[in-house]
């Protein structure tokens, strides 16, 4: 079959044109983008309610939402956190359901809920969720609109003239305009004479509201045709508004709203703002849809921008604050130049052993065309190529080159000169590469099996990395036995006979008194091998630092001898010793992704945290101060931004050019901004991003040991918590027990609320009842009490009521006076309730309905004795039914907990097991394969040295790197143990087995091995992804130390008198 095949030339030709074809048009018509969809299978719905506390949002909005979504199919889990004005709902589906669909099917829900929700529920916003840690990889386009002008006025511009038109282009997903409040139409009432006239401001709203709505008034029939008839808002401006008549109850006579309230147009009370280069101006902010042409969509806005500056009003102007295309082109540049660097290394390996100018041309021929064959397979796929998928195949050169240099170099050796001779060559050596080639590839595929069991976060990055690589280097199997066989029939010409020159015997002869003196040490080492032995022992060391230390004073607790304790009482100082490199690494690495890379651009972080209650307006305040410091220094940074919150402070973050990393100005900046924040007291800054920063807290402490309480009743577990409280605080060294912790270091230990307690008795005396008494402070205790939107001028604007003569403490709140809507009785709450105010979770979170709340415990003493008083109070509380209490937080907070170090683990042990079966099924043979594996660890040791060696952080670059690894260095042993397996199938066994084997396949497995470390070498001195220069870096290492040691170590067990 093989010599018909290679007989047709013209076939075989056709096809690789046909690939060059398809290639080329798929490389042009490919979309470009920044990153791939990092959305998960998830949908996140967040809803904001003023500042409501944490438990009225759960029980009133949370719940409810829940409830909903528990109607969608496909369901995995359902997470809700509920903070101070905000609920916010993760729905997670199962793998491979239409998430988009589900989407559309939720909003229906929600749209059908709003109406049991409170009235000052905003509209939610639903969104796919994408991990914080990767959100910055989906900024797009950002541009920033200012003038002479209200910025309402700004806003109302922006969103007619742009928003509207450009929401259409193809590929926009959304349109998001921040730096502006939207408009609030203000009733503030006179509640005095309110209360005079008797009239109820809630129905002076209701009528306000009506009024300025659209209303349905019927159809009418015309030519067939149904017209639907709207009736217009009454009103179109303030001052028709302001002569509302009110009717006074009782009497014929009306009043203005003039008389008793004001009505202005103010901004609707925000619980956050948004700046971007410390500009009042508003930002526009284009959300690209997943797969859609990052640069060509970048470009058509860019032109449609233009057009709209164009026709700007004279007292506005409108700049580009921020192109993420601009950072794709110089990766996409740097990807380009460093795939040429990464060629031009392997040409020159290639010649450098084969000696050949054919080899190389031959061998990057099967590059090229297993490049163009793996992007059309992406095209068609419906891939994307981005920074990730293009680093892929770039990082897959080196793995292209192994299998084209193994068919190479069975093929090539002995090449007759006759094209007959060469089609019946070819059939007899190229059998004996099939297994080398289908094991290098099925095993570095392989290793992307475990990752259906990985974190979903790692699956982001590695799944895309996992699918360039697998159609890349299928594709060059197909192309490495079908292109090398038939380069070398049809295009490479036959040898002269002239003979070999001098400089050819010089070569050869160098390169034979080499290859001679190898083999030499190849008998060496033989006898050497118990010092190889002790010596890559004392390298990996003995791990004893693992295991924890016995408690010698509880003797049944602990297995170990008596004679054990000098150990462990010296452990310090002999785990260094013993421990080897494995010892440095667990204990010298930074385990996780850094605060920063050089992946990203640097940065200086500014964080302010204010106590609870600060007004927004303050925390502003306190941003623009370093706002103004950096305007001197706005030439070194790219831009910055600036982000309040009313909840959570002021967070500001400015993006340095590279340029000015080597001048002064960011430096000058950086140290104002910490002689800035050494004068703010009463607030949490810190100052960070250029080598050591600033941080100056609350004064708040953290806990010594934590326990986690989880239930399906909110009071249950409450009451599960005090009784536990108060059990602990029977021990003296117990200084304090704080039962409302969260487990999570992102929310505030500090929020404190109000409650109302009323009095039934005294209501039942005073004839009130509870909705009266509500409906009498609700304009005194709501600032954000809106009713609804309306429209006015044909603007879209909220109906805010407020007390002018509202109250600022409780102490007024309490006394004042007021009446009864319904029967005008004369009250003050201080009769009839009391005001308390208790400690509260800042946030309340749930996992499938089951709630969560950590107790902070803090013991004066040594930590193994709090830790065992904590444990015997746990063993002798009572537990109800469907509550769990566990000592710590039970691994369900933080990054690098016990959850997280399992998945690594179970994903490290599931790659070795596939590619153990892999080369089991392609050798036939269970013992073989455990020589290869031998491979694994040995590369696990390079990769420990190349950590320690560059310091790096072991984050996601690592954990794809060594994945990759795993994959790659069992190749050279496959190499090997096959052409071991021909050598017993020859009658050749023993140590002259293996000089054989050496003979035959060294220069293949330093080819192959150099080839990938030189086509990897670019991405790690060149300039670029820190992701991927630590992924270069720790597979480099782990192939070159498991290529040494393979080569060292392979056989030394055969003995030498064996034949």
């Amino acid at each position: 079959m093989l010599s018909r095949l290679f007989h047709r030339r013209y076939l075989i030709s056709l096809s690789y044109l046909l690939v060059v074809i398809i290639g080329m048009v798929a490389w042009q018509n490919i979309s470009l983008e920044m990153s791939p969809d990092l959305s998960l299978p998830s949908i996140t719905v967040s809803y904001s309610w003023g500042s409501t506390t944490p438990e009225v949002m759960e029980q009133e909005v949370t719940r409810k939402v829940e409830q909903a979504a528990n109607r969608l199919r496909d369901v995995e889990r359902i997470e809700s956190i509920s903070r101070e004005g905000r609920a916010t709902v993760t729905i997670t589906f199962n793998r491979g359901a239409p998430v988009e669909y589900r989407k559309v099917e939720l909003q229906e829900y929600l749209f059908s809920l709003q109406e049991s929700l409170p009235a000052n529920v905003l509209h939610p916003s639903i969104s796919r969720r994408v991990p914080e840690e990767l959100q910055e990889m989906q900024t797009f386009v950002v541009y920033s609109i200012s003038g002479d002008r209200p910025v309402r006025q700004l806003l109302e511009y922006a969103r007619r003239n742009i928003e509207l038109p450009l929401l259409g282009l193809e590929g926009v997903a959304e349109i998001e305009i921040n730096g502006a409040r939207d408009p609030a139409l203000t009733v503030e009432f006179d509640t005095d004479l309110l209360e005079r006239y008797d009239i109820s401001p809630q129905a002076v709203l209701s009528s306000i509201r009506d009024k300025l709505q659209w209303r349905s008034s019927g159809y009418v029939e015309s030519s067939g045709r149904r017209i639907s008839m709207l009736v217009e808002p009454q009103f179109s401006e303030l001052s028709a508004i302001r002569q509302l008549p009110l009717p006074i109850p009782g009497s014929p006579r009306t009043i203005s709203l003039a008389d008793v309230a004001e009505v202005s147009i103010q901004d609707y009370p925000a619980k956050s703002l948004k700046r971007i280069n410390g500009s009042p101006a508003l930002s526009v902010e284009f959300v690209k849809e997943s797969g859609a042409d990052a640069i060509g969509l970048a470009e058509q806005i860019r032109a449609e921008m233009m057009q709209i500056a164009e026709i700007l009003p004279a007292d506005m102007t409108v700049q580009l604050e921020q192109d993420a295309t601009e950072e794709l082109r110089e990766q996409y540049g740097n990807l380009r130049y460093q795939a040429m660097i990464s060629l031009l290394a392997v040409f020159i390996i290639l010649l450098l052993f084969i000696r050949r100018l054919r080899a190389p041309f031959v061998i990057l021929g099967s590059i090229l065309f297993s490049l163009l064959m793996s992007v059309s397979i992406l095209y068609f796929a419906g891939y994307t190529l981005n920074i990730i998928t293009l680093a892929g195949l770039t990082v897959s050169l080196g793995m292209i080159i192994d299998n084209a240099v193994v068919v190479f170099e069975q093929v090539n050796p002995g090449l007759p000169d006759v094209r007959e001779g060469r089609i019946r060559h070819v059939q007899k050596q190229l059998p004996r590469a099939l297994v080398p080639v289908l094991g290098s590839t099925f095993t570095t595929v392989g290793i992307f099996i475990p990752l259906f069991f990985a974190m979903e976060q790692l699956q982001l990055f590695l799944v895309p990395l996992a699918v360039a690589l697998s159609f890349t280097l299928i594709s060059s199997v197909l192309i490495a036995l079908s292109w090398i066989p038939y380069a070398l029939i049809w295009l490479v010409p036959g040898r002269a006979d002239a003979g070999f020159s001098r400089w050819t015997k010089l070569k050869n002869g160098l390169f034979s008194n080499i290859r001679r003196y190898l083999m030499g040490l190849f008998v060496w080492r033989h006898k050497l091998r118990w010092v190889f032995y002790g010596a890559l022992i004392a390298a990996i060391g003995l791990p004893l630092f693992a295991i924890e230390t016995p408690d010698w004073e509880d003797p049944d607790a602990s297995a170990w001898p008596e004679f054990s304790r000098v150990y462990f009482d010296n452990r310090n100082d002999i785990d260094p010793w013993i421990g080897g490199i494995t010892y440095q690494f667990f204990n010298e690495t930074y385990f996780g992704s850094p605060w920063s890379g050089r992946d990203r651009q640097e940065r200086v972080y500014i964080t302010i945290q204010t106590p609870q209650g600060t007004p927004l307006e303050e925390i502003d305040k306190m941003a623009r101060n370093y706002e103004t410091i950096a305007k001197p220094y706005e030439d070194a940074f790219s831009f910055y931004e600036t982000q309040i919150s009313e909840y959570s402070g002021a967070r500001l973050v400015f993006y340095i050019k590279d340029e000015y990393m080597s001048r002064p100005d960011p430096y000058i900046f950086y140290a104002e901004a910490m002689y800035l924040a050494a004068q703010i007291g009463n607030s949490a800054i810190s100052v960070g991003g250029l080598g050591d920063g600033l941080y100056r807290g609350l004064g708040s402490s953290s806990s010594s040991h934590r326990i986690s309480l989880t239930g399906y009743s909110y009071d249950e577990l409450l009451r599960l918590a005090r009784n536990l409280r108060s059990r602990l605080m029977q021990n003296q060294r117990v200084q304090e027990v704080d039962i409302h912790g969260t487990g999570s270091w992102q929310s505030r230990d500090d929020l404190y609320q109000y409650y109302l307690q009323l009095d039934d008795r005294e209501l039942a005396m005073s004839g009130l009842n509870r909705s009266d008494v509500l409906s009498a402070i609700s304009l005194d205790v709501n600032p954000t009490n809106t009713f609804g939107r309306v429209e006015l001028a044909g603007q879209q604007m909220y109906l805010i009521g407020r007390n002018k003569n509202r109250q600022n403490s409780g102490r007024e709140l309490m006394r004042e006076k007021r009446f009864s809507p319904s029967d005008s009785t004369l009250f003050a709450l201080s009769e009839v309730a009391s005001l308390g105010r208790e400690k509260s979770q800042s946030m309340i979170r749930r996992e499938d309905q089951s709630y969560q709340r950590v107790v902070g415990v803090d013991f004066l003493g040594p930590y193994r004795l709090g830790q065992q008083y904590v444990e015997s109070v746990l063993e002798e509380t009572p537990v109800p039914v469907g509550m769990k209490m566990e000592f710590g937080t039970g691994g369900i907070f933080g990054f690098g907990d016990d959850q997280n170090t399992r998945n690594l683990l179970l994903l490290l042990g599931l790659t070795i097991l596939s590619v153990w079966m892999i080369v089991s099924a392609l050798l036939e043979s269970w013992a073989d394969p455990l020589v290869v594996i031998l491979a694994v660890p040995l590369s696990l040791l390079g990769v420990m040295m190349g950590t320690l060696y560059h310091d790096l952080a072991f984050d996601r670059g690592a954990i794809a790197g060594t994945l990759l690894c795993v994959g790659v260095v069992v190749n050279n042993s496959i190499l090997l143990m096959h052409e071991k397996e021909y050598c017993r199938e020859q009658g050749v066994h023993g140590l002259r087995s293996w000089l054989y084997v050496y003979k035959h396949k060294m220069r293949a497995v330093l080819i192959t091995t150099l080839t990938t470390i030189g086509g990897l070498m670019p991405l790690i001195i060149m300039e670029g992804s820190d992701f991927w220069q630590t992924l270069a870096t720790v597979v480099v290492w782990g192939l070159g130390a498991s290529t040494l040691l393979i080569l060292l170590l392979m056989g030394l067990w055969e003995k030498p008198g064996k034949f």
